[in-house]
């Protein structure tokens, strides 16, 4: 039942691989609609189960412990959610471009690769599709990106890959401890939530799991690497980028650090909760200073991406819900901005704030649904951005309240670049830009992907507590671990 989740798309890609002409196009389509179509019928087998684990298949062991194990709870299952939406919405976002079927099949691999990323529940398992992860991604920016594609295709891999080496070292060190204290291999989560190594050797371990997580998150300073992958990309890798590959990286902090590690990510709470806050009030300054769209909604990815690590460091059930929330709640606001920064790319070739203006007549659709994202990524109450960095923000008040306060200067960064920028944008009085006679409004196929992504800002905004009850099994999986009071 779980295996078909990531099987399904990887057929589906060497379909892709093998068609002809437009045929690729069709069966990226037809697989990315089929595996979405099964991600929200999981939610009746799942819910049938009442279990924090409610699907669960295993194998036998295979080596070391090692054993194809895939278990989904209900936060597994919202990123599933996202990650099988943001890829009918990438396939539906190329449409009308000319791209080969290498292209098609790229985003079937990678969305193979990230449900098997939010499916394990064997360490090693997890990382063979976290790596798998890195392959696709590489070549969507570096084949089919924009002129600096390769510098920045590069340096995603470099990081990321980087990153993944500390990881593996990082797994490898923690098994091997465990198995010279407890006398048995296994590389399952559950096993060895708990496990807190001690010493110089587990300190070690614990921050060569803090590089590979952290980078990507990203985490300042190995965070040099997304604004060039996001500027470069094409625009469905983009909505791809921050709408679920920054996921993975707070994923790791909840599925490995804190079951694995909860007194040392308590002791290190300062620590790891300044860095949160570094990234937000960093991102967002940076944010600030942007004149190309890509780059300033990439560091507003940056900032945002803090706030859900923020939550997750709380250590409290308000906390936690509402980081794990706000990494839903980001994937479909950034993944809409970016969407949207696409047509305008489309139609211009130009993505600076002074290449526009005046785009209200012109465009009013576009405006209204631009405006709609953004007041959702500045955390207008109402919409999905204000629940998640609320509840974050109430988590970590009861752990450590004034880096709750410093946090909250962000959500006021926030409105400083993203207001004005949009506003240059689309309401410029002082006369439109180079590029604004060639942009049209939204087409038919266009307002439908922009309105089932606003859609969603509004229902979780007004609605929050269906994904709170699906979400609130694993976050009280997640609270006995901790040291919160």
């Amino acid at each position: 039942m779980l295996t078909a989740l990531w099987l399904v798309p990887a057929v589906g890609g060497i379909l892709c691989l093998f068609a002809k002409g437009r045929t690729a196009r069709y069966t990226s389509a037809a697989f990315a609609a089929a595996v979405l179509a099964y991600s929200v019928w999981l939610s009746v087998p799942y819910g049938a189960a009442r279990g924090a684990w409610g699907i669960v298949e295993a194998g036998p062991s295979w080596i070391f412990g090692i054993r194809y194990h895939l278990a989904v709870d209900g936060l597994a299952l919202s990123l599933v959610w996202l990650t099988a939406l943001l890829t009918v919405v990438c396939v539906a976002l190329s449409w009308r471009q000319d791209f080969s079927a290498g292209y098609w099949s790229s985003f079937m691999f990678l969305e193979a690769a990230l449900m098997g990323v939010f499916l394990s529940r064997d360490l090693f398992v997890f990382y063979v599709f976290w790596e798998a992860v890195l392959i696709p991604m590489f070549f969507i920016i570096g084949l089919w990106g924009s002129d600096g594609r390769r510098h920045a295709a590069m340096k995603f891999f470099l990081f990321t890959f980087f990153g993944s080496l500390f990881m593996l070292v990082g797994l490898l060190a923690l098994v091997t401890i465990h198995h010279a204290t407890a006398g048995v291999w296994t590389w399952d989560m559950a096993d060895l939530a708990g496990a807190n190594p001690g010493g110089r050797m587990g300190l070690a371990v614990f921050i060569s799991l803090v590089i590979g997580f952290g980078v990507k998150i990203p985490l300042f300073p190995l965070h040099t690497w997304l604004p060039d992958a996001h500027t470069e990309a094409p625009a469905a890798g983009s909505v791809m980028l921050a709408g679920v590959l920054l996921k993975m990286g707070i994923y790791g902090f909840l599925r490995v650090l804190i079951p694995v590690f909860p007194k040392l990510v308590w002791d290190l709470l300062p620590w790891l909760g300044g860095l949160a806050c570094l990234n937000i009030i960093y991102g967002s300054l940076c944010a600030m200073q942007q004149k190309d769209l890509k780059r300033l909604i990439a560091y507003s990815s940056v900032a945002h991406l803090g706030f859900c690590l923020l939550g997750v460091l709380s250590w409290t059930p308000e906390g936690l819900a509402g980081g794990s929330l706000q990494m839903l709640n980001h994937g479909i606001t950034t993944g809409a901005l970016f969407m949207m920064v696409g047509f305008l790319y489309e139609r211009t070739h130009c993505r600076g704030l002074s290449d526009f203006g005046e785009l209200t007549g012109r465009a009013p659709w576009m405006t209204f649904f631009f405006g709609w994202a953004v007041m959702a990524s500045v955390g207008l109450p109402g919409l999905n951005g204000f629940v998640g960095e609320f509840m974050s923000l109430a988590g970590m008040a009861r752990a450590i309240p004034l880096m709750a306060f410093v946090a909250a200067t962000g959500i006021v960064l926030s409105a400083a670049y993203s207001l004005p920028a949009y506003q240059t944008v689309f309401w410029a009085s002082s006369g439109a830009g180079s590029a604004s006679p060639k942009v049209s409004d939204l087409d038919a196929r266009e307002k439908v992907l922009v309105w089932v992504l606003c859609g969603l800002m509004l229902y979780i905004g007004l609605c929050p507590t269906p994904l709170l009850t699906v979400l609130a099994p694993s976050v009280a999986a997640i609270v006995p671990y901790g040291f919160a009071p």
